[in-house]
C-alpha cells in the first residue's frame, strides 16, 4: 500500500513547478522597524525572473528522492503530500532546486516577489494579521494562539495573504532557505519569511534570520527561482 501510494503521488507531480514571473524593475529593501541588519532602506534593481508560486512540498520534493538526486529527509513524503518539505539543509535545498530546473533566490529576490515595489511590511500590505499567514502560535502561546495551528500547513492555505504577484506562503508558514551568506556571519546562511511556530518574529518580508547550512528544522523549508 505504502508503494501504490508513492507512486500515485509521483505521478501526481511530474510537470513542471508553478512558478510566478517577477518583471525587471526597482523594488524597496529593508525596513526602519526591525534589525539593524535590515538598514538601510536602498532600492534595487533586478531583472526579470520566476519564482516557485509555493514553497516545495513533500510531493515535489519525492520526486527528486525517487530519481537519486535528493537525500530522504527524516519525514514521511508521502504523508500529507502538500505540506511544505522540511528537515532539509540549505545543501539539500540547493540540490532539489537544481534538480527542479532553478536554484535558490537570493536575498533580493526572494525579497521583491513578497513584497512587491511599495515597500509594504508583509506580503498583504503594512498591518499585522493573524488571518493572512499561518504564523504567530508556539505551544498554545503567541499573538495568533487559538486562530492559527502551530505547526505547518498545507501550502497555500492562506491565499489572502498572497504576494502583489500572486506569491504564497511569503510569510509564515516555514522559514525558507536563501542562497545568500549572512554578512555578520559568513558561515551561515540567509532564512527569511518567518514561520508558523516563531510566534515572537512577526513575518515581515524584510526580516532576516540565518541557520548554519547544516540546519534543519520541522518549520523549515524553501522554494526555487529561475530566468
Amino acid at each position: 500500500m505504502r508503494l501504490m501510494l508513492f507512486s500515485a503521488l509521483l505521478l501526481a507531480t511530474e510537470g513542471k513547478p508553478e512558478r510566478v514571473l517577477i518583471p525587471a524593475g526597482p523594488f524597496v529593501k529593508g525596513s526602519t522597524r526591525g534589525a539593524d541588519d535590515e538598514r538601510p532602506l536602498s532600492k534595487r534593481n533586478l531583472p526579470a525572473y520566476k519564482i516557485d508560486r509555493t514553497e516545495v512540498t513533500r510531493a515535489m520534493y519525492a520526486r527528486c528522492v525517487a530519481s537519486h538526486r535528493c537525500a530522504q529527509p527524516a519525514i514521511d513524503l508521502a504523508q500529507d503530500p502538500e505540506l511544505p518539505v522540511t528537515n532539509v539543509n540549505w545543501h539539500e535545498a540547493r540540490a532539489y532546486c537544481a534538480f527542479a530546473g532553478g536554484r535558490l533566490p537570493n536575498e533580493d529576490e526572494w525579497e521583491k516577489a513578497a513584497r512587491g515595489t511599495d515597500g509594504r511590511e508583509y506580503p498583504w500590505g503594512n498591518d499585522l494579521d493573524c488571518s493572512r499567514a499561518n504564523w504567530g502560535n508556539f505551544e498554545n502561546e503567541g499573538p495568533c494562539a487559538g486562530k492559527n495551528p502551530g505547526h505547518p500547513t498545507k501550502v497555500g492555505s492562506y491565499p489572502q495573504g498572497a504576494s502583489p504577484y500572486g506569491v504564497d506562503d511569503m510569510a509564515g508558514n516555514v522559514w525558507e532557505w536563501t542562497a545568500d551568506k549572512y554578512n555578520f556571519d559568513p558561515s551561515r546562511r540567509v532564512v527569511r519569511g518567518g514561520s508558523c511556530c516563531s510566534y515572537f518574529v512577526e513575518p515581515r518580508v524584510a526580516n532576516r534570520n540565518a541557520w548554519d547550512p547544516q540546519h534543519r528544522d520541522g518549520d523549515l523549508g524553501f522554494r526555487c527561482v529561475a530566468r
